[in-house]
């Protein structure tokens, strides 16, 4: 794994997304209850009640999927870090616990749906972490979350294009039928073999797949987003839809400095050696914790780890 904290030079043309509310891009779409939230899961024990007191937790980590993906996707990493560490898992609307939720249609649906079910949960020093599409959602919901005063300690962006070199236009453009996203879901890898056997299950995983690369295309990058909140990018070394070139303007979107960590593997390199990825993560978590807790002694009442 090689690593480079220098800040590459910006590359291609921001776009401008319009705003709605007032200064967020972002309106919350629900009202908390006690029933359990679909769009928030704690890998260790389950669905997370809305509006349910949060467990003590030294550090939690905030983790969002890929397109097709689901909550579920980061089930293998639910061992792999402190037992005194919080594991949520963010779940898009149209899938797993959330299917009965419309699906997004645009990155500000997402983040409605998103952002009132985790704010209740962030009572201590948390990080965020999104894997491909989920890098794009997690840098949405940090830039609201900072807004709001809560924001995480890092922002870990995995196999993910910085948002104004997204090339979702181009390359998705012609897959539409089934039969297409099958064959793009086969060739980037990361979909156990015995899904392509199961007509049903294909069926749906293209379908959450084509909803998903939908809303990718109708997402256009603000050129005002940048955070105040350090940024760690990831990505595979032969990645064919992240690669370095697409992933170094990161280092635009951060004021408080940008890391990259490259790995061996392709798009879903993390889920081929989870226990150094969530090694490093932890790590790399932990580093930005104590920088913090020298500038920001508190959050929420909780003490920085």
């Amino acid at each position: 794994m090689q690593v480079d904290s220098r800040q590459p030079p910006a590359q291609g043309k921001v776009m401008h997304e319009p705003r709605i509310d007032g200064g967020s891009r972002y309106r919350p779409s629900a009202t908390r209850t006690n029933s359990p939230t679909p769009f928030l899961r704690d890998l260790k024990s389950g669905p997370v009640a809305d509006g349910s007191v949060p467990e003590e937790a030294e550090c939690t980590l905030v983790f969002a999927h890929h397109a097709g993906g689901s909550a579920v996707s980061f089930m293998s990493l639910r061992d792999l870090f402190p037992d005194h560490w919080r594991l949520l898992a963010l779940e898009l609307p149209g899938r797993g616990a959330a299917s009965a939720a419309p699906v997004a249609a645009t990155m500000a649906e997402a983040v409605s749906s998103l952002l009132p079910a985790v704010t209740g949960h962030l009572t201590g020093p948390y990080a965020l972490f999104g894997h491909s599409m989920g890098g794009l959602v997690a840098y949405e919901l940090t830039r609201e979350l900072a807004r709001l005063g809560l924001p995480p300690v890092l922002l870990g962006v995995s196999a993910s294009p910085a948002p104004h070199m997204r090339q979702v236009r181009d390359r998705y453009r012609d897959l539409r039928t089934e039969e297409q996203l099958a064959g793009f879901l086969h060739d980037l890898g990361g979909t156990p073999p015995e899904v392509f056997d199961e007509p049903d299950l294909l069926e749906y995983l293209t379908r959450i797949l084509r909803a998903d690369l939908s809303l990718l295309q109708n997402y256009t990058a603000d050129p005002s987003g940048v955070l105040d909140v350090p940024l760690a990018v990831y990505y595979g070394e032969s990645d064919p839809m992240a690669g370095r070139d697409l992933v170094s303007p990161w280092a635009d979107y951060s004021s408080a400095g940008t890391g990259f960590r490259s790995w061996p593997g392709g798009h879903f390199y993390l889920f081929d050696r989870p226990e150094d990825f969530a090694g490093r993560w932890e790590r790399d978590v932990r580093a930005a914790a104590e920088r913090a807790a020298r500038h920001r002694p508190t959050l929420q009442g909780a003490p920085w780890a």
